[in-house]
């Protein structure tokens, strides 16, 4: 009786799938980073500043994450 063995260099695929999720990761943070500091200094600006520029209070989230993430919720 024969077998067949397969020659495969451990490894590799679990190695390539850490390196993506590792850059995922750094984007997610990236991303998050730039939502967290756009949505900081709209929050610090005072009402009659936004008035100015054409944005409620209310609306302070919403144009964080559009201007991270690229799209509304």
């Amino acid at each position: 009786m024969s077998y067949a063995i397969e020659v495969v260099q451990p490894g590799i695929r679990l190695r390539e799938w850490f390196e993506n999720s590792k850059k995922a990761a750094a984007e997610r943070r990236a991303l998050r980073s730039a939502y967290v500091r756009t949505l900081r200094e709209l929050e610090a600006t005072s009402d009659r500043d936004l008035a100015d520029i054409g944005i409620s209070r209310l609306s302070i989230k919403d144009i964080a994450y559009e201007a991270a993430y690229g799209s509304q919720r």
